[in-house]
């Protein structure tokens, strides 16, 4: 059997996640290499993540190289990927989960920042979280891969940034870190989570499942549930969480208005997923039109 065709973004961190991967299929037999691809997102540093049109303008030309047969699979950040995949695509595999919490890179925690202090994220959910938190703080967009975005705090274009601690663990980077706590700064849905995405009736499916990770599957896949059913996109201001513990779900969404200074929180346990369409029926039924959600 030939080389599995690995694609991926070219940032350090894409590149790590997809070099995860590879080590595990490479555990299970199969040889691989690595594809770096580039894709829209990556050439536009200036938009603010909020404001791109379209999703997934960080894996759709991935994606359409697997398609099209210029690599087997690709690897993405979970989070990236649109609510529903091109025809013929489908999500094979996924790796445990890292620590989905958000992070402030800053000198001092945020509850210490001084006010009128520049913020960096291109997040709509990350602004609005930090407003319900520090409403004295501005905000300010900033793109580019991780690397990039430390880079522009250091040199003080930002009193600090929030970024994802997942990738700051994977690419083992030592910085000025604080955490910033889940009832604050709910993530963003399936944050932390590596997705191998493949064509579904490709040779290689089976050889892909075999590095799943059950565990996590079971809670990207209900996250992915809620944001497919309800019509999220990528840079909506929705922070969803669903933890896994012996067989019982326990989901968090959190729903920011896009003008307001408020929110509607979901909570919901269940073992059942018939509990599920009930959360989301509850969603769509209690979030106002005023926030600005186009739920189906």
């Amino acid at each position: 059997m030939r080389p599995i065709r690995i694609g991926t973004r070219p940032s350090k961190l894409a590149l790590k996640q997809a070099e995860m991967v590879s080590s595990l299929l490479m555990t299970k037999g199969f040889d691989t290499t690595v594809i770096p691809l580039s894709s829209s997102g990556d050439s536009d540093y200036r938009t603010p993540l909020y404001e791109s049109k379209g999703q997934g303008i960080f894996v759709e030309e991935i994606n359409r190289a697997v398609l099209e047969g210029n690599a087997d699979i690709a690897v993405h950040s979970a989070k990236d990927l649109p609510s529903a995949l091109p025809e013929g695509l489908e999500v094979q595999a996924v790796l445990p989960r890292e620590d989905p919490s958000d992070v402030l890179i800053s000198r001092k925690p945020l509850m210490e920042i001084p006010p009128g202090s520049v913020i960096g994220t291109s997040s709509m959910r990350r602004i609005r979280e930090l407003i319900m938190v520090r409403s004295d703080l501005k905000t300010a967009n900033i793109r580019g891969n991780l690397d990039t975005r430390i880079s522009k705090q250091n040199q003080g274009e930002y009193y600090g940034i929030i970024v994802a601690k997942a990738g700051l663990k994977r690419l083992s980077l030592n910085v000025d870190m604080h955490e910033l706590n889940t009832d604050d700064f709910l993530p963003a849905p399936n944050q932390g989570i590596i997705a191998v995405v493949g064509k579904s009736d490709s040779d290689f499916a089976k050889h892909i499942a075999s590095i799943n990770h059950e565990e996590t599957m079971a809670v990207y896949r209900v996250e992915r549930h809620i944001v497919r059913s309800l019509n999220l996109g990528c840079s909506m201001p929705v922070g969803i969480l669903c933890t896994r513990t012996r067989g019982r779900y326990d989901v968090k969404c959190r729903f920011y208005s896009s003008l307001m200074r408020e929110f509607k929180e979901f909570r919901k346990s269940f073992t059942e997923m018939e509990a599920l369409e009930e959360l989301i029926s509850s969603i769509k039924e209690k979030v106002p039109a005023s926030y600005g959600y186009n739920f189906r």
